[in-house]
């Protein structure tokens, strides 16, 4: 039985986190160790736009001595990331270049989609009645030091996921000179959240039934676990919560520190953090608050075990970014009926041609997430809808893509609108050339599958492939006329036939 040993980084606002774990296919993963180290970076960069010349020293320093514990427990691979801080500092090339320099560590800096989705993955590994709890309705608050996720679960699926300028050390840079111009800072706090929280309230969380608030954070952690005078550790029930959110608003922190014993770094924002947590409850019917002792190391282990060792999480977060599509497709009005015709004719398509496509399952998914969504810019603009449409994908944080898969999405539905090839060395592009490559196939199967649908009246039911010769014969099932798909498939053919080297033909099969 093959065994590696995988070293996990999280390069945070607050501290620097590496977990190092052992992975097997067949025995899943099991944590070796865990190492911290407080820093500040996100004051930095909440307070001045950049990271300091002496924190990003004092950043390399530890890195260097992350790297010697990877040497000593003989690491076979490693994913390092940075988050907000880093992401948000105008010198972050910089800084990834140093690290690299001064430590051989590579590190990316991830979106807050991603970010928040290594987190949702670790909350869904580490806690054994997760499903249960989001069939109830359940949100999971992810705060951290810069922002705040909340994502709603119905049914057990994912149906939504906000995202808020609202971090807890964001929060407390931002406030800190008002604090001695007032006797109540705890009130300018609440004022300044509260306004948002109402806005997230009554536009996004009203229509979700929430009985579960499962709560991500070293904030909750503490609150739950030297704050909270119960023995249970697993969650607080929402009168529980409060009574707690009493005590803490009549401290400051240097009394919270001493009172708990929490570093005062931790304690400071406490505070800010429990008003959160408060504006939140308030605003749904959340009965109980969990603390899931999940965190982004677990998730970036999650991720390399799925992706190398084929390690099978019991939520399927594949369901979950279908469904999370499909919602955005209803929220700007796109033609139900076209795009579920669309997207049955592309996946249809693509297993037709999977033999000499090059493309993979992945490229599926992608390929059936932009069928879905190149309607929706016609919400904005009739006259520029495809255009719209690839605004608005590329505006969109869709958790469980990378921003190189938008990217790839929001291109396919793009090029679905041009009659020839794209010159990948005049597009402004972060994608790869072989990404590129696999687009233009995309989009041009998406284009050819547009084009059967070109009246929206959903006139085939199904379609078979078969390749003869240099021709894609496409076979209709369908009692109606498609004088006009058949006309529209043989004008768009060319961008099809220069790729695939194929000339794409509509033909009917009459069903009686």
């Amino acid at each position: 039985m093959a065994v590696k040993t995988f070293a996990a980084i999280e390069v945070g606002s607050s501290q620097l986190s590496m977990k190092i774990y052992e992975i097997s296919k067949k025995l899943g993963f099991k944590e070796l160790d865990h190492v911290r180290y407080s820093i500040g970076l996100g004051v930095d960069t909440y307070s001045k736009g950049v990271i300091g010349f002496e924190k990003v020293n004092e950043l390399c320093e530890v890195l260097k001595k992350f790297r010697f514990k990877m040497d000593e427990y003989q690491v076979d691979d490693y994913y390092a990331v940075g988050g907000s801080a880093l992401r948000e500092a105008k010198n972050r090339d910089l800084i990834v270049d140093q690290i690299f320099i001064k430590t051989g560590l590579k590190v990316d800096i991830i979106s807050n989609a991603q970010q928040r989705f290594f987190i949702l993955k670790s909350v869904a590994y580490k806690m054994k009645n997760f499903e249960q709890l989001i069939s109830e309705g359940a949100a999971v608050v992810d705060l951290g030091a810069g922002s705040l996720q909340v994502s709603c679960f119905k049914d057990g699926i994912l149906a939504s996921s906000h995202n808020l300028k609202l971090g807890s050390i964001r929060i407390r840079e931002i406030l800190s000179e008002m604090e001695e111009h007032t006797t109540s800072f705890v009130g300018v706090m609440e004022d300044y959240i509260g306004n948002d929280m109402r806005t997230l309230g009554r536009l996004r969380l009203k229509n979700h039934k929430i009985r579960h608030m499962i709560v991500v954070g070293e904030e909750f952690s503490s609150i739950i676990n030297y704050v909270s005078m119960t023995k249970n550790k697993e969650f607080l029930t929402g009168d529980q919560f409060n009574k707690i959110y009493n005590k803490l608003l009549k401290s400051n922190p240097s009394e919270i520190a001493d009172k708990y014993g929490i570093p005062y770094e931790l304690a400071s924002v406490i505070v800010p953090s429990s008003i959160i947590y408060k504006k939140l409850l308030d605003s749904t019917t959340v009965e109980k608050l969990w603390e899931p002792q999940a965190d982004m190391c677990d998730g970036l282990a999650v991720d390399y075990s799925e992706r190398v060792e084929k390690y099978v999480l019991p939520h399927d977060f594949e369901r979950d970014l279908i469904n999370f599509v499909r919602n955005m497709t209803k929220k700007y009005e796109s033609n139900e009926e076209h795009i579920q015709n669309v997207e049955m004719l592309s996946l249809k398509l693509f297993d037709g041609m999977k033999k000499i496509s090059g493309l993979n399952s992945r490229h599926r998914l992608l390929l059936r997430l932009a069928a879905m969504l190149h309607d929706c810019g016609k919400y904005v603009s009739m006259p520029s809808s495809i255009k719209a449409s690839y605004e608005l994908i590329l505006l969109t944080e869709i958790i469980g893509l990378s921003e190189i898969e938008k990217e790839m999405v929001a291109h396919i539905v793009l090029y679905n609108s041009y009659s020839e090839i794209p010159d990948y060395e005049k597009e402004d592009l972060c994608m790869t050339k072989e990404d590129f490559i696999a687009v233009i196939k995309m989009a041009a199967m998406l284009r050819l599958c547009n084009s059967m649908d070109r009246s929206h009246r959903q006139k085939i039911e199904n379609i078979r492939i078969s390749i003869k010769g240099n021709e894609l014969k496409i076979t209709a099932d369908t009692i109606y006329d498609l004088t006009l798909e058949e006309g529209t498939v043989w004008r768009r053919r060319q961008m099809f036939e220069e790729i695939f080297g194929l000339v794409p033909v509509l033909r009917q099969k009459r069903n009686l």
